[in-house]
């Protein structure tokens, strides 16, 4: 156990190797995505950017006038500073013209009607930049004979000089040093300042703002209260047009926030998954980044490629008609509300159009390249932001399961506490609702174990952390002050990740006994959480599930938050509750809706979410691969027929996705016996596995035998499901009400054929047998003819049907006519299994069996030899005692326990998480 302390390093553990990929796992090239290269990212980057503008002037901007209000808010001088910005970086790009008119007439236009005097700070230094492109103010190109009265008002546009002031009396922000240094930066450049000192000033003050903490890490608020989150990393990005004047500090600060969003970027391509402006902006940051990092500043050029390429093929679903749509369903911070939302669109587009620029300069000599999903794990990590203080972040990035859990100063619901993973756990935005961490009520107020706490300590190699406080903090401030007034008493988290559960542990303590104490966890749209609470014996807890739907507090930056998990426990002077999260899987099966898989998963339902086939031909047409973690393979035929292309791009579209295969292996071929069509899709699918759940041993042998390409797959032994359940409530009647219903007399000993004719089945073999039996006292019924079979003019054969589908009831009356079912099975064709052995199983009745390894292992003593032949069944038929029935129908009930479907699909569970749980993904083969 470690203690995060003056002499501990910043990152606690190295990246754990354990989580890299299999080096065996190479995709074949013909199969693997296109490589990611800066080339490609600039490329879709400019593509995006480009189209977002034609949009934006089609809707918005008609002839690019920036409209004068926008959705009922006044547009502030903001929207055309950021719009000329981007349209400058578009056209270092090489972008010529866009919506139809050259780039440099579109930058006219709008600076045209530029409210200079209104243009201030951030959008003072866009305008300048902007017009640095083309030389300085006095030559300028772009604004060649404009007159004095426009050319002042460009002036005034890049001035903010006067803001100074307000920095020099502490009024603004410190962080404002480096916006105002760039805002003269760039009057410098342009010509319009004659004294580069006021320059030399503000960096002067800027350094010592960056190089305040040793660690390089920037605390962003006023106070220093410890508030670490996206901009620790974005000060060094903002300020490197300042770059050369920093010097070494610069250097050594860009290399903590790269190896910081290394650290805790999520797969989505969120830099900073916690505190304002992440979302859009998070995934924003992270590209640029990739920008300057890829330019020889990273020792993993992969993984930034692949964040970047994550954060870009996410960028389209925020925009809409030009316009970003991070207030549609979604919470950006209040001071980010929507009266910012032609500014928000365009600091985005302008942030993707200076990446593409920088990542296009990066094509020779050698781009570096990633495949998707290639990059190792990070393992357990915690980083710590500062000497002497406990300020850190604890983030899991192993393959179960990835999150962050910030301890920093702030107290807003988006900065205490509590897992951060976009797409899995999410919390309300900009507000005083505390999540995972309890919420206290006390006098009206709101209190949490929030802010930076008194001690963190790191359990067990990064494993887990534990995090106290001394007194509950009010919630809901971004700059708590020194001298808050706390909840008198104490209290910890402790942090766990096992498997796919995280893992939070509260223990409580007051002073005064609080009026409520909840615990709040919510679920993400479309993943649904399994959460469990456990107290102590004397802490009493109710669990519910709240319906917030629609509910605007209950909104992330990525969208809504339609279910709140609430824990409520009844208030005391000490409550300790252990709180247990674990995402329900998501599986996509290949035969959703057959009884098979509803009775596979309906014992299920609380761990697991079953989806339709996201691949072949009858997944629904809005399928969507990134929304399912494991797909369940059963009859390969079932994806897409015998159509060997669209099998392999099924396989494809799983690989690409990083979506491992299950195969229960219910046969070794179609029972159509077209090899030659089916045999390159089995083989295909057995190379793709990464897992074969086989229903004996034996199949297992067979399979590997038929199959070798699976040899790498993990295989599992799990017993085919009974469906006594399933039958037993349907059979109404009793057996002489049905034989007197069928016309049919008792008899001492009836024989059963039922399931589906099959080529190893010998159904004509059971036929003759019994017309060839010396005894009169034994019944066949046979509902399982195939079109070559002969029946013998035999009154024994009291009914002898074409095999046909029937109502469960009518299957399950069936099964209660027979005392005996026959299974004549080849014991050397291509079948697998049969379910009829779980209908002997389930019905608790006897079989008589053929050598087939598959009923030998499956039904043990149920089964009573009598082979696959007229002659070997005739003997077997004549030997047939009711005990020996009785004895093998008992064995049958002994065997329903281990095949009941609720343990199966517990077995089955286990290999869905072992899946899920490794990176070893093998081969995909096309």
């Amino acid at each position: 156990m470690a203690r995060l302390g003056d002499d501990a390093p910043d990152t606690m553990t190295p990246p754990d190797p354990t989580h890299a990929p299999d080096p065996t796992h190479a995709l074949d090239p013909t199969l693997a995505p296109d490589p990611i290269t800066p080339v490609r990212l600039a490329h879709d980057l400019r593509s995006l950017v480009v189209d977002a503008l034609d949009d934006l002037v089609a809707h918005h901007l008609p002839r690019w006038r920036v409209p004068g209000t926008y959705g009922g808010h006044r547009v502030e001088p903001d929207v055309p500073a950021d719009l000329v910005y981007t349209l400058g970086h578009l056209a270092d790009t090489g972008v010529e013209t866009v919506a139809g008119t050259p780039i440099d007439d579109a930058i006219t236009r709008v600076l045209a009607r530029l409210d200079g005097p209104g243009t201030h700070t951030f959008f003072s230094y866009r305008v300048a930049e902007t017009l640095a492109r083309y030389g300085p103010f006095a030559t300028n190109t772009l604004i060649a004979g404009w007159d004095d009265a426009a050319r002042a008002n460009l002036v005034a546009a890049c001035d903010s000089s006067e803001w100074i002031s307000l920095l020099d009396e502490g009024i603004l922000p410190r962080n404002y040093a480096a916006v105002l240094a760039r805002c003269e930066l760039g009057r410098l450049r342009l010509g319009l300042l004659d004294d580069g000192a006021v320059v030399d000033d503000l960096v002067a003050r800027l350094r010592t703002v960056l190089a305040a903490n040793p660690r390089r890490y920037l605390d962003d608020s006023n106070g220093s209260v410890g508030r670490y989150d996206i901009y620790t990393a974005d000060v060094w990005l903002f300020t490197e047009p300042l770059a050369d004047r920093l010097g070494p500090l610069w250097d050594e600060g860009l290399a903590r926030a790269l190896a910081l969003v290394e650290t805790v970027a999520s797969p989505d391509g969120t830099a900073v998954p916690w505190g304002r402006s992440t979302g859009i902006l998070g995934a924003a940051l992270t590209i640029e980044l990739a920008a300057l990092a890829l330019d020889d500043r990273t020792a993993v050029p992969g993984r930034w490629l692949a964040l970047a390429a994550a954060a870009t093929a996410a960028m389209p679903a925020w925009f809409a008609d030009g316009v970003t749509t991070a207030y549609r369903h979604r919470s950006p911070y209040g001071y980010r509300g929507t009266f910012r939302r032609l500014q928000l669109t365009l600091d985005i587009l302008g942030k993707l159009a200076w990446a593409a620029d920088r990542l296009a300069a990066l094509a020779a000599p050698t781009p570096p390249t990633a495949i998707p999903g290639s990059t190792p794990r990070r393992g357990r990590t915690v980083v710590g932001f500062a000497d002497e203080r406990p300020a850190a972040v604890w983030a899991v990035d192993g393959p179960a399961v990835g999150f962050v859990v910030p301890f920093v100063g702030a107290t807003r619901s988006d900065y205490l506490p509590a897992p951060h993973r976009p797409g899995l756990f999410e919390v309300p935005v900009d507000s005083d609702i505390a999540c995972w961490t309890p919420l206290v009520f006390h006098k009206g107020k709101r209190f949490a174990l929030a802010g930076e706490p008194d001690e963190l300590e790191v359990l067990d190699e990064a494993d887990g952390v534990r995090a106290t406080w001394d007194g509950l903090v009010p919630i809901g401030d971004l700059d708590p002050p020194a001298d808050v007034r706390r909840l008198a008493g104490s209290g910890a988290l402790t942090w766990r990740a096992d498997g796919r559960t995280v893992t939070m542990t509260a223990e409580l303590s007051f002073a005064e006994v609080p009026q409520a104490v909840t615990v709040l966890v919510p679920e993400v749209d479309g993943r649904p959480l399994r959460v469990v609470a456990t107290t102590d014996a004397s802490t009493t807890a109710v669990a519910s599930v709240v319906d917030t739907t629609g509910v605007a507090e209950w909104r992330s930056f990525w969208g809504p938050l339609p279910a709140v998990h609430q824990i409520d426990l009844d208030p005391a002077g000490a409550l300790t509750v252990r709180v247990d999260v674990t995402p329900k899987l998501r599986v996509s099966s290949s035969a959703h809706g057959h009884h098979y898989d509803a009775s596979l998963y309906r014992p299920l339902t609380d761990r697991v979410v079953e989806l339709p086939p996201v691949v072949g031909a009858f997944a629904p047409r809005r399928a969507r691969i990134d929304a399912v973690d494991v797909f369940h393979l059963h009859w390969p035929e079932w994806v897409v027929l015998d159509d060997l292309t669209q099998h392999e791009r099924a396989i494809a579209t799983l690989a690409t996705a990083g979506v491992p295969i299950v195969w229960t292996a219910h046969n070794l071929t179609p029972h159509d016996k077209r090899h030659d069509v089916h045999d390159p899709a089995y083989r295909a699918w057995a190379s793709a596995a990464d897992a074969v759940i086989h229903h004996s041993a034996w199949g297992r042998d067979r399979f590997l035998a038929r199959w070798p390409e699976a040899a790498g797959a993990a295989h599992h032994v799990i017993p085919h499901g009974h469906f006594g359940d399933l039958y037993a409530p349907l059979l109404t009647r009793s057996r002489a009400e049905l034989e007197a219903a069928a016309g049919w007399s008792p008899c001492t000993l009836r024989l059963g054929l039922v399931g589906a004719p099959r080529h190893e089945k010998h159904v004509q073999a059971v036929l003759d047998a019994v017309a060839a039996s010396g005894r009169r006292d034994v019944q066949l019924a046979c509902w399982s003819l195939g079109p070559d079979d002969v029946v013998p003019d035999d009154e024994r054969i009291v009914v002898a049907e074409p095999y046909a589908m029937v109502e469960p009831d009518s299957y399950a009356e069936r099964l209660a006519l027979c005392d005996v079912l026959v299974l004549p099975f080849d014991p050397d064709g291509e079948m697998l299994a049969t379910g009829t052995a779980a209908d002997v199983i389930g019905m608790g009745s006897a079989a008589l069996v053929s050598s087939w390894g598959y009923l030998a292992e499956a039904l043990g003593d149920a089964g009573i030899p009598g082979g696959h032949t007229v002659e070997a069944l005739v003997e077997a038929i004549d030997a047939l005692d009711t005990d020996a029935v009785a004895a093998a129908r008992a064995a049958a009930v002994e065997l329903q326990a281990a095949t009941a479907w609720p343990v199966v699909a517990d077995a089955t569970m286990a290999v869905f998480e072992q899946v899920v749980g490794t990176d070893a993904r093998r081969a995909r083969r096309r």
